[in-house]
């Protein structure tokens, strides 16, 4: 439920970012991220449309736990690939190793969560 729950949250932040529900303090911050890139944000809905997708699976999973195992395979290979993004990305070195360590915290947790499962 708490991935769910997060999943929904991000999404809505960035989603909302066009609306006047989003208070001008989180716009700011989405743009100053970006970097004044309007594609870049652009990009960052998709990958909030993808999460809203995954909040609702996570909700499906937490409630039908016994039949999860795909939902759970699925989702840590997408986090996986994500780390794998950010640890070898396109745009060459980083500038902080912060930002590959943030997206792979929830690869780690799923992935041990995987383990603890399998026990």
């Amino acid at each position: 439920m708490v991935n769910g729950t997060l999943f929904f949250i991000v999404a809505a932040v960035v989603l909302l970012y066009v609306t006047p529900l989003l208070p001008d303090s989180a716009r700011d911050l989405i743009l100053r991220i970006s970097k004044d890139n309007l594609n870049a944000v652009h990009l960052t809905q998709e990958l909030s449309a993808l999460l809203v997708a995954m909040g609702i699976m996570a909700f499906w999973a937490a409630k039908n736990y016994e039949q999860s195992k795909t939902f759970h395979i699925a989702i840590t290979t997408f986090w996986g690939l994500m780390v794998f993004i950010h640890w070898f990305d396109v745009r060459g070195p980083w500038h902080s190793v912060a930002g590959p360590i943030i997206n792979s915290i929830p690869f780690v947790l799923y992935l041990l969560a995987s383990w603890a499962r399998m026990k």
